[in-house]
């Protein structure tokens, strides 16, 4: 066989196993839009997507309030307003620590970024107690700012992308930062004019990262928010959910089909530069 049949037949395996592999992890999703048309019995009768009955009682019933003054699109606008704060605090502060660490030396440096990455080792069940105690006694529990959630953003305590970011900036010149320092740059300024847009793939990927497993938290709201009219889309989707009396798989599946729909037209939007990111941020510098 010559080499470019090889190459042909090379090029037609791999897009075959990747075909397969996409669909196969594509179709949870595909079936849960079309389990959101069926009936209950039609739901657990077989694996097909196709709805043979189609009703629209899933939706209509997802629009309803489950205990308290909230619906659905409350519940995603109440998720949303401490998502986007989270991801924005988070972005800026792992940045400017990673920032730090990656290219400053300092006294003990090498402690607090040992100490630093010993965090990760802390299961976050851990850490629930004292800090629910510490932002009771603040008076933080049930803010409607949600502070509890937001404010510990502010201080880097998302270490995995502390650490992400300076894996990214150690593939980043030194002689970049040079050049900025003769041409009368400061430090704030080389960090903003030269090191963030170096940075922007790994950021991207950082606020993806946090803006998935934000808008999915479903502990930090079940325990610093006690109103129902503050609760979030995930504790919403749990509301909707009667396991007394039995409920309709079809309005639960719809309710949670609409509160990730913005997190997937946010993924696949942003979807090549989280990618560059995530590739370049393993490559060690």
């Amino acid at each position: 066989m010559s080499l470019g049949k090889k190459k042909i037949l090379s090029t037609i395996i791999r897009y075959t196993v990747l075909t397969l592999v996409g669909i196969i992890m594509m179709y949870p999703l595909v079936w849960m839009f079309g389990a959101t048309f069926k009936e209950n019995n039609e739901i657990f009768s077989g694996i097909g997507f196709i709805p043979k009955n189609p009703t629209l009682d899933g939706y209509k019933n997802a629009m309803n309030s489950y205990g308290g003054n909230i619906t659905i699109f409350k519940s995603m606008f109440n998720t949303y307003s401490y998502v986007i704060p989270k991801v924005v605090f988070t972005v800026i502060s792992a940045t400017i620590t990673a920032y730090g660490f990656g290219r400053f030396k300092f006294k003990g440096r090498d402690f607090l970024f040992a100490l630093l990455m010993s965090t990760l080792f802390l299961p976050q069940v851990v850490l629930n107690v004292p800090q629910y105690i510490l932002f009771n006694k603040f008076g933080w529990v049930d803010s409607s700012l949600y502070l509890p959630i937001i404010v510990p953003t502010i201080f880097a305590t998302d270490t995995y992308f502390v650490f992400m970011l300076i894996q990214f900036l150690r593939n980043v010149p030194k002689e970049l930062e040079e050049a900025a320092k003769i041409d009368g740059c400061n430090i704030v300024q080389t960090l903003y004019k030269i090191i963030v847009p170096m940075l922007k793939p790994a950021m991207v990927s950082c606020a993806l990262f946090q803006f998935m497993w934000s808008s999915n938290d479903f502990m930090g709201p079940l325990l610093y928010v006690s109103t129902p009219a503050k609760y979030p889309a995930a504790i919403f989707v749990k509301l909707s959910m009667d396991a007394d009396t039995g409920f309709d798989w079809n309005r639960v599946l719809a309710t949670s089909l609409i509160s990730i729909v913005p997190s997937l037209i946010v993924f696949f939007l942003a979807q090549n530069t989280f990618v560059e990111g995530i590739s370049a941020g393993g490559v060690k510098g």
